[in-house]
């Protein structure tokens, strides 16, 4: 008997042994290992792609190409026209002052500082407030705030109660107020 005849001849016997469990286990390797080889394959292709596309860039080929957002330039215009303008920050942050006063928040001072925001039309103003307020007077004046200008947003707050039982708090509060550039 020659050795391919014995191997197929076990084989027989070991899938007449198996049964219809061997049978179905035997599917399921098939299937994982089906599985695998096209997983493998795909995952080759996105690596050689990704690897040509990494030598295109350290040889100085062309930048990558932006996405497409679907936003065409009158409605990114009209987006950027609704913010206000940096000359009107001063008005700005005297009504964000009348409606902190309005709520019984007290701001002793205010430092802000102004930076460019790159690929925008918008000038970020980081504005530093030093608060001393009642805990539900602050949340209103930040909830109103918040829902009625959408230039200006809550960047960080920091907390503290001197006493536990005394329901003010001081804080240090840091508010970004986005305002277009003044045309040149």
């Amino acid at each position: 008997m020659t050795t391919a005849l014995r191997f197929r001849e076990a084989l027989r016997r070991a899938l007449r042994r198996a049964g219809w469990a061997g049978a179905a286990g035997g599917l399921l390797l098939a299937l994982a290992v089906a599985i695998d080889h096209q997983a493998a394959s795909s995952f080759e292709t996105r690596r050689a792609a990704l690897a040509a596309e990494r030598t295109d860039l350290l040889r100085g080929g062309e930048a990558a190409q932006p996405l497409r957002t679907g936003v065409d330039r009158d409605t990114l215009s009209a987006f950027y026209d609704g913010f206000p303008v940096r000359a009107e920050l001063p008005a700005l942050l005297s009504a964000l002052q009348v409606q902190a006063e309005t709520h019984g928040v007290d701001i002793d001072r205010s430092d802000y500082r102004i930076a460019e925001e790159t690929g925008a039309p918008l000038q970020r103003v980081v504005m530093s407030l030093p608060v001393r307020a009642e805990f539900g007077a602050l949340y209103g004046w930040l909830a109103e705030l918040v829902a009625t200008t959408p230039h200006v947003g809550l960047e960080a707050l920091s907390l503290r109660r001197g006493d536990t039982r005394s329901g003010f708090v001081d804080g240090e509060l840091r508010l970004l107020v986005f305002v277009r550039r003044t045309p040149a």
